[in-house]
This record gives C-alpha cells, structure tokens and sequence, in this order.
C-alpha cells in the first residue's frame, strides 16, 4: 500500500512516500480503507522534532474516516464496507488500523470529509463543555479563540444546550462565528475582551492557541464561575473560581464524544469548518504541514479518490 512518513525530524519536507503492507490487525481492530484523514497541529510537532527525536520510520495520523476492510474476530457491530470514521493509527496511508472501540458508524448524512474533521477537534471540544466546563441552560459560555477547530465546535455543542454564548476572535473571522448563532463576538484586535466581557461569564471555554491570555480569563468570568482551557496556565488572580484544563479523561469515552457529534451533524446541529482538501500525494501532504505551520482558516484534509 502507498503511505507518507519520515525516519528524521525536520521541516515539511521530511515525508517521504513509501509502498508497505497492509497492516494486520489483533482480534479487537478494524482494518479501514482509507477516505480521508485530518492533519493535526500534535503530528506537526512530532515531525518536527518538538517531543522526541524520530530514529525509525513513522506513518503518522489519527483521524480517519473510511470503509470497514476487515474485522477482528473479537469484533460486533461493523461489516465489510461499512463508513466508519476512527481515532486510530497511521491514517497518512491507504490502510489504516483502529481499536473497535475508538471506531464510530458514519450517519448517510456525514461525509467522509467532514466525518475525518471532526475526530480530534470535536472530542476535545465535546469534553470541554459537557465533562470540563459543565454547560447547563441559560448559562453564559464566553468561548475565546471561537473561529477554530475546537471554539467553533465548544460553541456550537453550549449552543445546542441551551447557553448564550460569546466568541472571542480576531475582526475577520466575526462573521465565521456569528454564522453559527454566536450573537456576540469581541473581536480581541480592536477591543480588550477582558474589559468589555468583565464578570460575563458562567463559564470560559479558552480554546485559543496554547490558552492565550488566561489572565483575561479571570477577568472575564464570574465570581465561583468555570475556567477550561487548552492551556496549562492557570490566571493569576484572587477572584474566586474552578480552573479545569482540558486533559485525556475516561469520564466520558472517545467513542461516546464521536458518536454524539456524529449524530449532531446528521440532525444538521452541528458544523465543522473544512478549510483545504488536499489530495493523497506526497506533494500535498507536504502541502498541509506547510499550512499547520502558519495560520490557517478551518481543518485540512487529505482526500483518496
């Protein structure tokens, strides 16, 4: 099978093509037949070195969507040729390999596309409103860095319950967001959000770029109010308040997440902002760690025809 990866960490042009076999699986796998996978800033930061140094070859990628090539015997509940979309293993390639259990059934109404979009960005974004930030009705969800993979989503799911909810952003991405039914929106450029949104907020969902500006945080929610943050910073503060950054947790399931979003998506509840399909060649998996590199608009997918 053709696949891209690296033996060496470096720049974008690292990837190399390689032809490998298909992967075999354990009695608890799903073998899939690549469709789409989404590129994520944690592969970019594996390629480049910024973990751990890389001496033997890698076939990165976790967010897969394709079609079910072949169950373990362990396995229910998935047959052959079934649309499934995964957090698994080695997704830069035609095949790649998932635990069942990290594997969802795609709805008829979910592409493959945005299926592979919505993997790690809405997992984190599902955990942060309903496991980390506790959204309830009627409550007011001040949702910095709203325009990403991660805000937009947080947004749209504290939307769904019932929140009032205020984006942070930059000017240009205002009417991105407020197309999701975000009614306020500060843009972060032109205004100081801890000023104009101070002691707004139930809870701060901080999905900005390595949890921008907690202080700000701090300012802008309630007193006894809720921090949850990409970020490992807590604000520096004397205000009263739960700080939550958003880790791995089992309390609610992977799989549970991508179910739930999945089914959003159907009901036409829920969005995710594709910015770039890029085709399944080394050039354009080159092409997308260029882009996680530098800022970007929306999620970027390698497609197989």
């Amino acid at each position: 099978m053709k696949a891209f990866g690296y033996d060496h960490n470096g720049s974008p042009d690292v990837f190399e093509e390689y032809d490998l076999p298909t992967p075999e699986i354990s009695d608890d796998q799903i073998l899939i037949k690549t469709k789409a996978f989404n590129l994520n800033n944690f592969e970019k930061s594996m390629r480049a070195g910024e973990y751990r140094k890389t001496t033997h070859q890698v076939i990165p990628g976790r967010d897969v969507a394709g079609t079910v090539a072949k169950v373990g015997t362990n396995v229910s509940g998935f047959k052959i040729g079934d649309r499934v979309v995964a957090h698994g293993h080695g997704s830069y390639a035609e095949y790649a390999y998932a635990d069942a259990s990290e594997t969802v059934l795609i709805p008829d109404a979910v592409s493959f596309v945005e299926a592979a979009g919505i993997v790690t960005p809405g997992i984190t974004a599902y955990k942060a409103v309903y496991y980390f930030g506790q959204v309830k009705a009627g409550q007011t969800v001040v949702v910095r860095g709203a325009s990403g993979g991660v805000g937009s989503l947080a947004a749209q799911l504290a939307l769904n319950l019932g929140a009032t909810v205020i984006g942070i952003g930059t000017s240009k991405n205002e009417a991105y967001v407020k197309s999701l039914g975000v009614q306020e929106y500060v843009a972060y450029n032109q205004q100081d959000p801890a000023l104009i949104l101070a002691n707004r907020a139930d809870v701060v969902i901080n999905s900005a770029l390595n949890g921008a500006d907690s202080d700000g945080d701090a300012q802008i929610v309630k007193d006894n109010g809720i921090i949850t943050t990409v970020g490992g910073d807590e604000p520096l503060s004397n205000k009263p308040f739960q700080f939550k950054p958003i880790r791995p947790t089992k309390a609610i399931t992977d799989v549970k997440a991508l179910s739930a979003l999945l089914n959003l998506m159907a009901e036409k509840k829920l969005s995710i902002r594709i910015g770039y399909q890029l085709p399944f060649t080394l050039d354009g998996v080159i092409q997308g760690h260029q882009l996680l590199s530098k800022k970007h608009d929306g999620r970027i997918i390698v497609t197989i025809a």
